[in-house]
């Protein structure tokens, strides 16, 4: 499909807006009133064949310096701005803008919900939008214009710039006779997603289906190393034992974050094919802000994708990072996580003391000296361990994964 060719298009789902204004600036003559611009974008899209008839825009700017230790009940910074019929619309300043892609589009319904996302192409920008795109949104972005030029906010440029994420420009036409014969997210919890463990489970598309009690690990691989002798299978049984020794399940998925700037032939091999046998999936996070910002937005997709039960707790979530904890605004993007999932939440700080990868104690002296429970009730952190809130169901314990005759890569090879 060639990214300026015209596609037939019809949707009757709400459409979200998300603005980067540090990328697109708002017009100095439009400063003190958006009506006009938000007028535009809303005819634009009708044009498109977004047809909701209700727009919700939100306008971000990452260029913010906020006190780590408090931050509002809300966000950083949050404003309510104009509204009208057609639109609402508000201003955040946030870290980055990515997490609420994820957490809006999961949770305003009926889904999928369609995007206009109107920012500069950054890297975790693109992947979140690809994993928006394969869980059936419909992601419309705006080409940036010449580097010498201005975003003009008209209808004619929007019309003119705004493509699908992966080519084609929608324009109108009516292939709905009923709103319900749209797509509907809630048949998801119906359709199984099969495992394959020979492959990687990266959050590009919805993740495999796991029913029941279950643990997922988070891992900052960088600030928080694995054994440089050990292989992947060697490393999930280790962590995994330690674990189950600790009460959590034994159904265990563990992602673990590396920079990929940096170059090594272990880092390669290890975010290449996936050649081990156990649950452990090594993901690519940049450096240490960038890192933290995919961990987060991949617990989000985790949740968007986990199966639901009406039992709470069914599942635990394990954090092993040092960039969380002592911050406000992540503890409380953390406290909307578990508001939305309702499971247990474990947070790890790998101080120095404890931080030995190469000592008969790891991972046990992590979980034993650096684990802190959050209360979801109160957003608070305490250092005893909490009993688990989910009535232990009967299972059969997975097995962990028996070392085979191949040849693993090593972290010190």
């Amino acid at each position: 499909m060639g990214e300026d060719e015209a596609i037939d298009f019809e949707s009757l789902k709400q459409t979200l807006v998300f603005w980067n204004i540090d990328d697109y600036p708002i017009p100095v003559d439009a400063t003190n009133n958006l009506g006009p611009i938000f007028g535009d974008i809303s005819k634009a899209l009708h044009l498109m064949g977004f047809r909701d008839g209700h727009m919700t825009v939100w306008l971000y700017s990452e260029q913010l310096n906020y006190d780590r230790k408090e931050v509002g009940e809300a966000e950083v910074i949050y404003h309510y701005l104009p509204q009208s019929m057609s639109y609402s619309a508000a201003l955040y300043k946030v870290p980055a803008m990515t997490l609420y892609m994820i957490q809006y589009a999961s949770n305003i319904g009926p889904g999928p919900v369609n995007l206009l996302v109107i920012a500069k192409p950054k890297r975790e920008l693109h992947r979140v939008l690809q994993c928006l795109k394969s869980r059936r949104h419909n992601v419309l972005i705006v080409e940036p214009p010449p580097p010498d030029e201005k975003f003009l906010f008209s209808v004619d440029s929007l019309l003119e710039n705004a493509r699908f994420l992966g080519g084609g420009k929608p324009r109108f036409k009516a292939l709905l006779s009923h709103y319900a014969l749209e797509y509907d997210t809630s048949q998801d919890y119906y359709v199984k997603i099969k495992e394959d463990v020979s492959k990687t489970v990266d959050f590009s598309e919805r993740i495999p289906t796991v029913k029941g009690v279950r643990t997922a690990v988070f891992w900052d691989a960088v600030d928080c190393p694995f054994p440089l002798s050990s292989t992947p299978d060697e490393i999930y049984h280790s962590i995994a034992s330690a674990l189950v020794a600790k009460g959590f399940s034994a159904r265990i998925k563990i992602w673990a974050y590396l920079d990929d700037d940096k170059k090594g032939s272990w880092r390669d091999v290890l975010l290449g094919d996936k050649t081990w046998a156990s649950r452990i999936y090594f993901l690519p996070g940049g450096d240490k802000a960038s890192r933290r910002i995919r961990m987060l937005n991949d617990m989000y997709l985790w949740e968007r994708d986990s199966s639901r039960s009406t039992r709470s707790y069914e599942a635990s979530l394990v954090l092993f990072a040092d960039q969380f904890k002592d911050d406000a605004y992540y503890v409380h993007m953390l406290q909307k996580l578990l508001n939305d999932r309702r499971c247990d939440l474990v947070l790890v700080n790998p101080t120095l003391d404890i931080n030995k990868p190469e000592t008969p104690e790891w991972p046990g002296l992590l979980l034993d000296k650096g684990a802190s429970w959050f209360a979801d009730e109160t957003s608070e952190i305490s250092e005893e361990p909490s009993p688990q809130k989910h009535e232990a169901e009967e299972e059969i314990p997975e097995k962990l994964p028996v070392m085979s005759d191949m040849d693993y890569c090593r972290f010190g090879d």
